[in-house]
């Protein structure tokens, strides 16, 4: 018999993250920033979701929609235009006193 490559199952679990790698790595820094916040500062946590949403807008830019996953909703301006504005608006939240 001749050894056939095995191809992987694309419903797998590890199929599933490779197709969804930005949006995985997002989910793990968000749960990192959750931490910090919890453990250090709310505002300290407020602006590193602020730089992550400011990321996943560039990355939203220069990417192709095959690569970004569902991080794709809508068209690629207005998706850059929304992550950005929330970026924005959260690290200005995040830096007023009192909070």
């Amino acid at each position: 018999m001749r050894n056939v490559p095995q191809r992987h199952s694309p419903f797998s679990f590890a199929a599933a993250v490779r197709r969804q790698a930005v949006l995985t790595a997002a989910l793990c820094a968000l749960g990192g920033v959750v931490v910090l916040g919890a453990v250090f500062s709310a505002a300290a946590a407020g602006l590193l979701l602020a730089v992550l949403l400011g990321v996943l807008g560039i990355l939203r830019a220069v990417l192709p929609v095959r690569a970004v996953g569902a991080l794709a909703v809508r068209s690629r301006g207005l998706d850059v235009a929304v992550l950005l504005v929330l970026a924005i608006s959260l690290a200005v939240l995040s830096s007023s006193p009192n909070l």
